[in-house]
């Protein structure tokens, strides 16, 4: 156990070691191999993350070198009886103590140095070993999804580079080298989202994205600032001069701040802006469902299973600061949380695209984690952001094999001639599929586990971890929260039903599909780009590249394992926390130091009632619709208005476009005028007047100061020349010298004076 602790910073090093190989060595020129190199190390990442974990778990601590068995009874010790029901309501949250603390100097700070290193205990080797095992199996799934992709080595240098930098967040001893590492992981992002940059949708969507969570990281980091004038640190941990010091967080919810608001609720709400802008919460959510632009394995792993999590997780790292004041700030994320929950989900009910349908999910689930953090449950929001990202990630990866296999239809495969883009969006609607639970064995009974885990059915993994927010939510009394999240809980069952009967079940549609019709065809060459990337997405091509007539439309079976591997994670994954009397019972809770709300059957049963009347609502009105793909919608039937307006994603974007951006290009264009017109022409003036100025000066110095003296000198060596002539030494010459000097002064004499 000693090992996996000494050498945990191995985990993160072995994603940045493949990213390394693949980007600065000739590896880059074979996909083959810079494909198993990624996934080998994050396969070697994996393992020692999973030991770390069953290492912090068994409560083995490494202080200075040394093993010990103390950590978790410690930890344990400490929270319990601070937290519980009570967690986040006037009782102090404490974590349990650190497993692994290792830091450097790092940067000198007048009498203080400022530290770096890692600090891990056991919330966070649960987090590491989620994100290694779901990267690994994506990993292994871009294998065959990008099989022919001109740019394949970039594309694992890129995720490989993604994944080390969310591991480093994970690890992170302080909020300044989290905040390094959430910062690259935007960078990835905006490379992975644009990484099919010859298409103007994905360059846009990037950009998007991008400038998105910039505003939420702008107020983060101007949270991490105002906490360190305040704090003096950003170092995790309970200590003295650690930012959970008791004392510094009562003194931190007891003074008052900006606009009246205690210290404590103003960090807490600039650290929240930074989860409202990565984890695409209401107002800054409408980034991520334009981030499917990127290739499928980039959706399941950046915007289902890690990166978007890593919001979430900065609340619950950060959690005592958030209960450290009167509770505002937790009020705060828990409407946003609600909100964004039922928002999301009502958008997801009429969406067509088969990856936007999963990625309003994505914003709804993460919606069910914030809320329930805001409302004290931290066990419960950290349990569901862990099972979630299985089977969100196994979702995704299962949409990858069905475009994969939709690509590879004759009617798309034709389209993907004249323009591939349209053919690939016309490949991911999910009227154009229907019976493909034949063609598609492997991904229909995977894809169906992922379904039945996110609509919330026993004993899959969601309906553990949704019912246990629930649960925080209905035992608490935050009526508010607990009646949108059933709403929420419900619709999800729903579209998730919807989606999931048009596309694995009745008549295939692909042969009369509903064609998209691409905007932006007239400024695209067309290159064979596909959600692949240059050259490929199965869409069209095989393995060597050669054009795809249809014949051979079937599962990949290098995507059937990883699909295999998530698929029993969506099963298993509640066992962790079950709420029982067995040997696993509120393990998560347990390990954690934190007591996690007690079963409810009442409440189990209304979650089970609830997913199944979703499902059944669900089957009810699609088993009977879209015989064929260019038939309206029964919603839409039913209430037209209401469904374009939720198709349509209530229009935020378009508001956004005529008020904040139309304003900003209103005041870019004023300033453009003001610099033009008005700016200009004043340095314009002034560089004039300076050159006339320097004119003159030039003559002025040229003529009194160069010319002048330069005349001078010049005619006093002439004189000297010419006076050294009558210098001759002879005495006549001499003597006819002063007989002619008195004649001169002689006439001067007689006719001037």
């Amino acid at each position: 156990m000693a090992f996996f602790l000494q050498y945990a910073w191995l985990i993160p090093a072995m994603p940045l070691l493949g990213c390394a190989l693949i980007t600065f060595t000739p590896l880059r020129q074979s996909k083959a191999a810079s494909g198993w190199t990624a996934i080998a190390l994050m396969g070697i990442a994996a393992l020692l993350a999973v030991g770390l974990l069953a290492a912090s778990a068994q409560g083995y601590a490494l202080h200075d070198g040394q093993l010990v068995l103390d950590a978790a009874e410690h930890g344990a010790a400490a929270a319990h009886g601070e937290t519980g029901d009570d967690a986040g309501h006037g009782k102090a949250f404490q974590f349990p103590e650190p497993n692994l603390v290792q830091r450097f100097a790092w940067a000198p700070l007048g009498a203080s140095v400022f530290t770096m290193g890692f600090y891990v205990d056991t919330p966070v080797a649960a987090l590491l070993a989620m994100v290694t095992i779901t990267s690994f199996c994506i990993h292994l799934f871009s294998l065959g999804y990008m099989a022919t992709n001109a740019r394949q080595s970039r594309f694992f240098s890129f995720i490989a580079l993604f994944t080390a930098a969310m591991l480093l967040m994970s690890m992170a001893d302080n909020l300044l080298l989290f905040f390094m590492a959430w910062e690259v992981m935007g960078l990835c992002s905006y490379l992975l989202i644009g990484f099919l940059y010859e298409r103007p949708q994905a360059y846009r969507a990037a950009v998007k994205a991008f400038i998105t969570t910039r505003i939420g990281d702008v107020l983060l980091l101007l949270g991490l600032v105002y906490l360190y004038t305040q704090a003096g640190s950003l170092a995790f941990g309970s200590g003295p001069g650690e930012i959970f010091d008791p004392e510094l967080l009562e003194r931190l919810g007891s003074e008052t701040g900006f606009f009246g608001l205690s210290h404590a609720t103003t960090i807490a709400l600039l650290i929240f802006a930074g989860t409202v802008g990565k984890s695409a919460q209401f107002p800054l959510h409408v980034w991520l469902p334009d981030a499917m632009e990127g290739p499928t394995p980039v959706s399941a792993l950046i915007h289902a299973a890690t990166m978007v999590s890593a919001g979430v997780f900065l609340v619950a790292r950060t959690f005592p600061i958030f209960t450290a004041d009167d509770g505002t700030a937790l009020l705060v994320v828990s409407i946003i949380g609600a909100f964004t929950a039922l928002f999301a989900a009502t958008i997801a009910v009429a969406q067509y695209d088969i990856k936007r349908i999963l990625a309003y999910s994505t914003l709804s689930q993460l919606g069910f984690m914030v809320a329930v953090l805001g409302i004290g449950g931290w066990v419960a929001g950290m349990f569901h952001l862990l099972t979630h990202a299985f089977f969100k990630a196994l979702l995704f990866l299962g949409s990858g094999s069905i475009i994969h296999a939709m690509e590879a239809t004759p009617k798309i495969t034709a389209l993907h001639h004249k323009d591939e883009y349209a053919a690939q969006q016309t490949a991911q609607d999910i009227r154009n599929m229907g019976g493909l639970r034949t063609r598609l064995p492997w991904t229909f009974w995977t894809y169906t586990m992922g379904f039945l885990a996110l609509a919330g059915v026993a004993p899959f993994a969601g309906f553990w971890s949704k019912d246990e927010i629930l649960a925080d939510a209905f035992k608490g009394g935050h009526w508010v929260v607990f009646t949108v999240l059933v709403l929420a809980a419900f619709l999800t069952a729903f579209y998730m039903t919807r989606q999931w009967y048009l596309v694995f079940f009745g008549e295939y549609r692909g042969d009369t599909p509903v064609v998209y019709q691409n905007p932006e065809r007239a400024t695209q060459a067309h290159h064979g780009h596909d959600d692949h990337g240059h050259g490929h997405d199965a869409h069209g091509h095989d393995d060597h590249g050669h054009m795809n007539t249809g014949a051979h439309w079937h599962e990949d079976p290098r995507m059937i394992a990883p699909l295999v591997i998530l698929a029993s994670f969506a099963v298993t994954a509640g066992m962790f926390n079950l709420p029982s009397s067995g040997p696993m019972a509120h393990w998560l809770g347990t390990i954690w130091g934190q007591d996690a709300v007690p079963f409810s059957f009442l409440v189990a049963g209304i979650s089970l009632l609830i997913a199944f009347s979703g499902i059944a609502a669900g089957w009810a009105i699609y088993s009977k619709a879209f015989a064929r793909a260019d038939e309206r919608d029964p919603l839409e039937l039913r209430a037209p208005a209401l469904f374009k307006l939720l198709n349509e994603k209530y229009r935020i974007d378009e508001l956004y476009q005529v008020s904040i951006i139309r304003t900003t290009t209103l005041l870019a264009l004023a300033w453009a005028w003001l610099d033009r017109h008005v700016v200009d022409r004043i340095v314009n003036g002034v560089g004039s007047m300076t050159l006339g100025i320097g004119k003159v000066n030039f003559i002025v110095d040229d003529t009194l100061f160069n010319d002048g003296p330069d005349a001078m000198a010049d005619g006093t060596v002439a004189t000297g020349e010419q006076t050294r002539l009558i210098q001759t030494g002879k005495a006549q010459d001499y003597l006819v010298y002063v007989f002619g000097g008195a004649l001169v002064f002689a006439l001067l004499w007689l006719y001037v004076l």
